[in-house]
């Protein structure tokens, strides 16, 4: 008995030490932000293991488990009060094996925060080099409050193809919800997935499609001359990209506004057509010397604000042109712009060009209104649908015409239950 009494008395000290240890350890976390957390987070992103691949079925499980902990991990290291609320399997099929691609997502609610940052998120999710993307960012209403809902994405080149998996859905309550609201939102989040899905068969559109089978970028061309067409576009529940004209009566007002609709802005820049007069003033052309194109190019990209590219107005002459495209891709290169080769000559060099120079770039695979026709344009808008579901993604260009729109309006629902979701068109760049 004294021998076990001695021995308990010479370990006191020691417990006492390593108490005292563990408290200074949890101050130091706490008054600093959690950082302990936030390197969890850069780990996960940086050291993900990738897919577990048996040559018939691609599996992301483990991948997606790693970026939900790593999502988790820095939304309380930046001092949010963050709730998991549910995580979902999902599969989709893998065409070239027969297979199955097999991931889960999860969903996490965000409590009203002083504030956000998009950016901040960004940058986290730029410490995985290029495998976690944010792929979407839309503001909603939910449980009668607005929510602003964050998706983020597994990228991988998957049987060559780009694939998008959506993996964590972070919902964050706007600034100053009160705490009966955001327990409604909460709530109304918290419902298992599918319940609702049947009641929208033929109300107001969906917000995305029940499975992604293909994404759908369309770019609105001539915008900058009407802006009730504009309110009219930012009124549809997809996201759209306006190619804006320079020069125009409402340039900068139409750029504006869709700006603020959450809408992605181009510049539709006027070039050189072939054997025919430019509608333009103001264009590049090819008897220009270098430094004429890139100046005009730069007076041109002015007079759009909030622009993060282009795509060419006319152009089936200067797109073809080697030397020209080569200076216009320099002043976007200079600028850290995007291209669209809207394709109006089929010998066009300009996408080349942009990718060779190291330009963002991706290329146009249909009108979908030269014929102005409601009925026409929403047939091809099913064309376009297709295309995406048979390559993964298609871009598409329009204009900014009521018809055009009213066909948009009507073929949302329709092309969400064939698994087609609306991006920007810098999104498949």
């Amino acid at each position: 008995m004294m021998r076990q009494r001695k021995r308990g008395g010479s370990l006191r000290p020691a417990a006492v030490l390593i108490l005292l240890i563990a408290l200074c350890i949890g101050a130091y976390w706490l008054l600093n932000g959690g950082t302990v957390s936030e390197k969890l987070a850069d780990t996960k992103f940086e050291e993900l293991q990738g897919l577990e691949d048996d040559g018939k079925n691609a599996d992301y499980t483990k991948e997606s488990g790693e970026i939900q902990v790593a999502v988790t991990a820095w939304l309380k290291s930046q001092g949010y009060t963050a709730e998991t609320l549910q995580t979902e399997d999902r599969e989709a099929a893998r065409r070239q094996t027969g297979g199955k691609i097999l991931w889960t997502t999860e969903s996490v609610f965000v409590a009203p925060p002083p504030s956000f940052s998009k950016e901040a998120l960004e940058q986290e999710l730029a410490k995985s080099g290029g495998k976690v993307t944010l792929y979407r960012t839309e503001s909603k209403q939910i449980g009668g409050s607005e929510v602003t809902e964050y998706d983020i994405a597994l990228f991988d080149m998957l049987d060559k193809e780009q694939l998008f998996l959506v993996v964590a859905k972070v919902y964050v309550a706007a600034s100053g919800t009160d705490s009966a609201a955001a327990k409604a939102v909460r709530d109304t989040l918290a419902k298992p997935a599918g319940k609702d899905a049947a009641k929208n068969k033929s109300g107001a559109p969906s917000a995305s499609p029940a499975k992604t089978e293909g994404r759908l970028a369309i770019v609105i061309d001539d915008c900058g001359s009407n802006l009730g067409l504009i309110e009219e576009l930012n009124a549809l529940p997809v996201k759209l990209t306006y190619a804006v004209m320079p020069f125009k009566s409402a340039t900068a007002a139409s750029a504006e506004s869709g700006y603020q609709a959450g809408r992605r802005i181009i510049v539709h820049l006027p070039m050189e057509p072939l054997n025919v007069a430019s509608s333009e003033e103001i264009f590049i052309s090819g008897d220009m010397s270098d430094s004429k194109i890139k100046a005009t190019t730069a007076e041109l990209l002015d007079q759009v604000p909030h622009a993060v590219g282009m795509n060419n107005h006319q152009g089936s002459a200067a797109t073809a042109d080697s030397r020209t495209m080569k200076a216009v891709m320099a002043v976007l290169k200079e600028r850290g712009l995007s291209f669209l080769d809207s394709r109006t000559n089929s010998a066009s060099v300009a996408a080349q060009t942009a990718e060779a120079m190291g330009v963002p770039e991706t290329r146009n695979n249909l009108f979908i209104d030269n014929d102005a026709d409601v009925g026409a344009v929403k047939e091809r808008l099913r064309q376009a649908g297709r295309i995406a579901k048979a390559n993964g993604s298609a871009v598409v260009i329009g204009h900014c015409r009521a018809k055009t729109i009213a066909a948009i309006r009507e073929m949302i629902d329709e092309l969400h239950h064939e698994g087609i979701d609306f991006v920007f068109v810098t999104d498949l760049m």
